[in-house]
């Protein structure tokens, strides 16, 4: 079918994942959300729904821009969380191809105790990528 020959043709172009660029530029995000004139802005439980979409929006954007959403559809997710000296533990678990598709996890900010609120970005990224049968 077309739709598939379109796949096989994909495989031969290099969409290859890069992961550290996405990491980069979802952190850039996250400071932009959450910084203002080099503070970190306070934690507001109102707010939160539209920092979460906003922060989705435009990791989406930014992937299109990469031009890698050729080769991989995505999913991600947005946590947020009040530091109060309480603890988060986050994991994910996938069945999936291990040499085509990739995660991505962006926790802002990374090592600071003194920011009022953490989160945490995962971009699952599941190549559409499709081998060709050997003839």
């Amino acid at each position: 079918s077309e739709s598939l020959n379109q796949f096989h043709r994909m495989a031969d172009e290099d969409y290859s994942w890069n992961k550290q660029r996405v990491h980069d530029a979802v952190m850039e995000i996250l400071r932009a959300e959450f910084k203002k004139n080099d503070k970190d802005i306070p934690y507001d439980e109102s707010k939160v729904p539209t920092w979460t979409n906003s922060i989705l929006e435009k990791t989406m954007k930014k992937l299109d821009k990469f031009g890698e959403e050729k080769a991989y559809k995505f999913a991600a997710t947005c946590t947020i969380m009040q530091r109060t000296g309480d603890g988060i533990h986050s994991a994910t678990s996938c069945f999936w191809d291990k040499t085509n598709d990739e995660v991505v996890v962006v926790k802002y900010p990374k090592t600071s105790k003194f920011t009022k609120m953490v989160a945490i970005v995962t971009i699952f990224a599941t190549s559409m990528y499709v081998e060709q049968p050997e003839d």
